[in-house]
Parts: C-alpha cells; sequence; structure tokens
C-alpha cells in the first residue's frame, strides 16, 4: 500500500511539473537562450536576412541577390509560422496529457516537441547558409565590419547609459 501511494506521489508531482513547464511564459533555466537571442551566429559573419536587406546599400549587394534573399526569407517565414503553429498544437496536447497523468503519452509528446525545435534549428541554419552562399567575399568582409560597428555602438550606448543612471542618482 505504501509504494503505491508513493508512486502515485511521484506521477503527481512530474504531472505538476510537466504543465507548469508547458504554460506560456514559464520556462526553465534555458529560457530566453534561443539561438536567435543569445548570438547562434555570433562567431560567425552573419546577419539576420532581414538586416541584410536593410543594409543593402551598405554592403553592395545587387538587385539580383535582394531578390532572391527576399525570396528565401519569405519562404522560410511561411514554413516557420506553419511549422510554429504545428508547435503549439502539440503543447496544447502536451497540457491536456500531463494534466490527465498519461505519462507515455506526455513523453511522447515533449519528445515530439524537442524534435520540432532541433527541425527549426536546422532550417535556420540551412537559411543562413544559403544566404552566404549568395554572397561575395567583399560583402561578407563588409558584414563583418558592420557587426563590429554596432557592437562598439551599443557598448558606447550602454555606458552612456550607464553614466545618466548615475547622474540621475547623485
Amino acid at each position: 500500500m505504501k509504494n503505491k501511494s508513493v508512486a502515485l506521489f511521484m506521477v503527481m508531482i512530474l504531472a505538476a511539473a510537466i504543465t507548469v513547464m508547458a504554460q506560456p511564459g514559464l520556462r526553465g533555466p534555458g529560457a530566453g537562450k534561443r539561438l536567435h537571442d543569445r548570438g547562434f551566429f555570433a562567431g560567425q559573419d552573419v546577419l539576420p536576412a532581414r538586416l541584410l536587406l536593410r543594409a543593402k546599400d551598405e554592403l553592395g549587394l545587387n538587385a539580383e541577390q535582394v531578390k532572391t534573399i527576399g525570396a528565401l526569407l519569405d519562404t522560410h517565414q511561411q514554413w516557420a509560422i506553419q511549422f510554429g503553429a504545428e508547435m503549439r498544437i502539440k503543447g496544447l496536447k502536451l497540457r491536456t496529457a500531463a494534466s490527465e497523468a498519461a505519462l507515455g503519452e506526455a513523453e511522447k509528446l515533449i519528445r515530439e516537441q524537442s524534435d520540432m525545435r532541433a527541425e527549426m534549428q536546422i532550417a535556420r541554419l540551412r537559411l543562413h547558409k544559403e544566404i552566404q552562399a549568395l554572397l561575395t567575399p567583399e560583402q561578407k568582409s563588409r558584414i563583418a565590419e558592420l557587426k563590429k560597428d554596432f557592437r562598439g555602438r551599443a557598448r558606447d550606448g550602454m555606458r552612456e547609459r550607464g553614466a545618466r543612471r548615475q547622474f540621475r542618482r547623485n
């Protein structure tokens, strides 16, 4: 009898933990550390496609490159929207399975979500690699310069904000 109650208690704790993690806005230790948030391509001379298109004059992109990058980006975004909707549906199913304490179904859905996140990362990587293949070596070196300039301006801006805060305190 005692073993059954301990097992039931463990299942209830697991189900509660899964339910909490499935809630929007409540995430674990990796929250906010997505690829685009923390510089998945930080060590590479890559700019997101939207920024490439905004900086087309500085980079010297020709009309064909702009058109191709735009088409790649649109195709990727359409796929990502559909795929994201599928991921959300899996999340809803996971919440239902977790609340009903169907451990096997919950495990299956968690693994499917994990595979879907990996697929999204791979798709982003492919998009960036396809865009990199379109750029000339000069354009790639200009991207590296733009990134350095941006980092310097960001650092300067952070220093200015800190100085303003310090001034307000005094």
